[in-house]
């Protein structure tokens, strides 16, 4: 068949051969290298790539020689070589890219090393591309490649403002050592003041990073400390009848709490003026009252520490909270 079609060729010449007329005499002629070399010069990447697959359909020798490693070629086939190129030129385009690693995941030697640095390459900005590629990491079980990516998403969204999208990719990425440190950052923001303004301020992104992530002294604090300003503000304000019952359990919590930092239970006393100083009733009982009193002179013993940061408060509120507190123990003394 070969031969009758070379002979046709010289009996019947064209004076601009067709781009099929020599890709027809190497299917012909069983010739594999002129195939291949055909379907490249004129049809692109794309025909060659698909080519090799019906050329082997049928020959043993193709088949042999297109699935042959070649130390020239890095270890890899030709097979594997051009279903490599294809898959750049598939994936150097934005609208493409998401086709790439169904040939990059069919090339054993280097295809999944290349579908890793694809998947590493794309933008981690807008969401829409970032799930497609965590769906792709999914789909051929590249778990860390995935959990990678959604750090690199965390980090690049925290430091260009969008902090709340920062922690919610390092949560999904289960990064324990940058949300902890994220925490203690944030932990050391609030606490400067310990105001209700600051703690308003990051009040969501501490709810976002809940209390499980608590460094030393860190998150576990501030949800506690969280819950005892609203109830506080619910008692000063009249809101709820059981309001200061609450604000005192809350202080209580907080002031036991061994994550309650030491320099903090100065200002949290000194909020709780109003409730130590009720004039209805005692709110805290004697032996509430004799913790906090201990509390308090733990705390003036630790501010003698080189050490010791003092908070931002009157000259006069350990004064003010020790006299509250004396007074409240002595009215409820003679309450019991």
């Amino acid at each position: 068949m070969y031969s009758l079609a070379q002979k046709c060729i010289q009996l019947k010449p064209t004076s601009s051969p067709h781009k099929l007329m020599q890709l027809l005499v190497g299917l012909l002629g069983d010739n594999t290298e002129v195939v291949l070399a055909e379907c490249s010069r004129g049809f692109g990447p794309w025909m060659v790539a698909h080519a090799i697959e019906l050329l082997t359909a049928g020959s043993n020798q193709a088949e042999l020689l297109l699935h042959e490693e070649h130390h020239i070629l890095g270890e890899i086939s030709i097979e594997e070589l051009h279903r490599l190129v294809y898959a750049q030129v598939l994936s150097s385009h934005v609208l493409t890219w998401q086709i790439g690693p169904i040939y990059l995941a069919s090339c054993m030697k280097q295809g999944m090393g290349l579908l890793e640095i694809l998947l590493y390459r794309q933008p981690v900005q807008h969401n829409q591309c970032l799930l497609k590629t965590l769906e792709i990491c999914r789909l051929y079980d590249l778990g860390e490649v995935s959990s990678n990516i959604m750090k690199i998403a965390g980090v690049y969204h925290w430091k260009h403002g969008r902090k709340g999208s920062g922690v919610f990719w390092l949560q999904q990425a289960r990064d324990e050592g940058r949300l902890n440190r994220i925490a203690q950052q944030l932990f050391d923001s609030v606490g400067k003041s310990i105001s209700g303004e600051s703690f308003q301020q990051w009040e969501g992104l501490i709810e976002l990073l809940g209390s499980e992530c608590k460094p030393a002294g860190g998150l576990e604090f501030l949800h506690k400390y969280r819950d005892f300003k609203k109830s506080l503000q619910q008692f000063c304000e009249g809101k709820a009848t059981d309001a200061a019952q609450q604000a005192v359990e809350s202080l209580m919590l907080l002031m036991a709490n061994p994550s309650t930092p030491q320099r903090f239970w100065l200002p949290l006393l000194y909020d709780s003026l109003k409730l130590l100083s009720w004039h209805e009733r005692p709110l805290l009982n004697v032996s509430q009252t004799n913790i906090l009193l201990n509390k308090l002179q733990q705390f003036s013993m630790a501010r003698l520490r080189p050490d010791f940061v003092e908070a931002n408060l009157p000259p006069q509120a350990l004064s003010s909270v020790r006299l509250a507190l004396a007074t409240n123990l002595g009215r409820a003394i003679l309450e019991e």
